[in-house]
């Protein structure tokens, strides 16, 4: 009878075999050419790559203008340079409210509303509107 030891063994032996596959797969397809472009960067620019530069520069403009305790609300053009859901990590302490909110951030679109008026721009079609 083949005792829980060896049965432990091989089930064992077998798992790190194919985490190390995958591991090393992963590194050899994609992963080494990220690993190879963060390596010697300082955490902006590693946050900058990662989230896309546009991005970056848009969320820490907004982080800069916004003050905490606040709430914004977000209308923006959604495509690949921009996440909607990784935009409020990334401008957190500040709230999302998207009844009555202090600002409404606005990303690749022409927007406009009653009571509001522009704060702060990055560029023609990203800015910040404020509460009057």
């Amino acid at each position: 009878m083949v005792s829980q030891r060896i049965i432990f063994r091989a089930v064992f032996i077998a798992w790190v075999f194919f985490w190390l596959l995958f591991l090393i797969r992963g590194l050899v397809k994609v992963e080494w050419k990220d690993y190879k472009n963060l390596f010697g960067k300082t955490l902006e620019e590693k946050e900058a790559y990662v989230s896309g530069k546009e991005f970056y520069d848009f969320t820490a403009f907004c982080k800069k203008e916004i003050p905490e305790g606040l709430t914004y609300t977000v209308e923006a053009n959604y495509d690949q340079t921009m996440d909607y859901f990784r935009f409020a990590y990334y401008i957190y302490p500040v709230k999302r409210d998207r009844d009555n909110p202090d600002y409404i951030v606005c990303y690749k679109i022409k927007f406009a509303k009653a009571g509001y008026a522009k704060a702060a721009a990055l560029a023609d079609d990203k800015y910040i509107l404020k509460r009057k």
